[in-house]
Parts: C-alpha cells; structure tokens; sequence
C-alpha cells in the first residue's frame, strides 16, 4: 500500500503542468493520495506580463493525474482573497470529505524593481501572493486537520527568505514571513497532531525561474545560460534542481515517514552556500 492512500491533498498554485506545484500533485498522487489542484485563472491586470497559472494547463494537470489512476479535482482560485479561500476548502471536503495534506506552493514576485522604485501596488500584491495566501489557506483547512485528528502542512518558502533576491524586496520579506508562520502554527498545531514544516528550494528549473533569469540577465548585461553555469558552479551538486526534486522532499513530509518532524525550516539548494564548490579533488 502506497504512504498516502487515503489521505487527501490540496496544492495551491499548481497550474503550470512543469512547475513545482504540478509535479508535487503527481508524486502525491502516486503515493496514493486523492489530490486537488488549484490556480488563479486570470492575470494580473497590475502586471499584465507576469506568468501566473494557466486555464489549460490546470486542467492538463488533473487529467494527466486520473490517467495514470488517480483521483484528482481542479479548481480555480485566488487564495488572496478570504471569500474564494473559504470555497475553495469548502469545495474541496465536499467532493473528498477531509482534507490532510495542504501544500501551500502559490507564490511569486510581479513587479520586481530597485528599492527606490519600487511601488506599493507590487509590494501588497507580494506580500497576498505569498503570506496572505499562505495564513488564509491554513486558516481554512486547520479545522478539517482537527476534526480527523492530524495532518501535515508544508509551506514552500525560498532561499531568498534567508539571502534575499535582486530587486525582489517584497518576495523575500514575504517568503521569510512563510517561515516565522511555520513555526508559530506548528507550536499551535502540535496538540493536535498536525504538522508544520517549510521548505525553502534555491535554483528549481521552472517557468517561473526562467523568467527570473531572464530579467536577472537584463540588469546584469549578460545571458540565462552564463546565470546557469555561475549557479551550477557555485552548487556543490552541481546543478540547478528540478521540480521532481523538492516535490521528493514533499512527499516524504506529507507522509507517516515525517510524523515526528514539525516546526522545521529544510533548505532544498544542493548545497548552495556551503563555499566555494569548484574544487574537485580526487580521493584515492
């Protein structure tokens, strides 16, 4: 029997069918859980070029997921707002009863800009993307974990919680925000039975990511694959990380596997920061 047969998932910001989000639902689903994907299905009007999740591709998400056997609903919503949050986990324990497993993936950063040009319009909508959603979805789905005696939350944060990003102010306040609110849920939490964990993922090759890149190479005059290589240089595994690799790490909290992990901060960055990884000796 898979770790996660009858339990039952829900993954905000999983409407890019290769984002971390997606690939998430699908190891979730493979470890036998009955999954609900879900995305904003409009875009920003604020930020009309900012990549937000796909129609389409939330609902290629859910059926590549009941094609290989699984069980899985999809539903669009904006998990900024308390009213569509509260339908959304209302929907949700209507079609599958419960909910056990809430992964809170939906984030961003639109609007990005230097500290003095920064607009406040990009700083709010930030910080709902990322936190707000974060505390609304927790809100609503808490009282289910209660009623069935457990659960497992886990909150996608970032590296640039812990070493900021170019320009990316408020994506990194807000992400660092996700890991106080994982610890403060998870001491709450603890007495009945649900666990709290964040993760914070560095360079994962996503959509998303390649437009981080690209306007990373715009500021600093140079390409997306010479950013490539100075990551994968500085990375003492050697390479950017994929979706399949955080949505591992993913699946082993959401399981019995992690019952006595909670309050945890997990950094998912090959080794990202730990010094110089360029030289490779030989041992004998």
């Amino acid at each position: 029997m898979s770790k996660l047969t009858g339990k039952v998932a829900l993954i905000t910001g999983s409407g890019r069918k290769n984002g971390i989000g997606a690939v998430c639902a699908r190891r979730l689903a493979v470890e036998g859980a009955s999954v609900v994907v879900t995305d904003i299905d409009t875009s920003f009007s604020d930020f009309p070029n900012y990549k937000v999740g796909a129609k389409d591709e939330l609902v290629l998400v859910k059926k590549d997921i009941t094609s290989m056997g699984g069980k899985a609903l999809s539903f669009f919503a904006d998990i900024t707002k308390p009213e569509a949050v509260k339908k959304l986990v209302e929907d949700t324990i209507k079609e599958f009863g419960k909910i056990d497993i809430l992964v809170n993936n939906a984030g961003g950063s639109p609007g990005p800009a230097p500290l003095t040009q920064f607009t406040m319009a990009a700083w709010e909508k930030t910080l709902a993307i990322n936190l707000t959603g974060t505390f609304l979805c927790c809100r609503e789905v808490v009282p289910s974990m209660i009623g069935t005696g457990g659960g497992k939350i886990v909150n996608i944060s970032s590296r640039a919680a812990n070493n900021g990003a170019l320009w990316m102010h408020a994506y990194s306040a807000a992400k660092a925000g996700m890991l106080g609110l994982t610890r403060s849920m998870a001491l709450e939490l603890a007495q009945f039975n649900i666990c709290v964990n964040a993760l914070c993922p560095g360079d994962i090759q996503t959509e998303l990511k390649q437009w981080g890149l690209e306007m990373e190479a715009g500021i600093k005059g140079t390409t997306v694959e010479a950013l490539k290589e100075e990551i994968a240089r500085a990375t003492p595994l050697g390479r950017l990380g994929t979706p399949e690799d955080v949505a591992a790490l993913v699946a082993f909290l959401a399981s019995p596997d992690s019952d006595y992990l909670t309050g945890e901060i997990i950094n998912i960055s090959g080794g990202y920061g730990l010094g110089n990884a360029t030289a490779r000796p030989t041992f004998q």
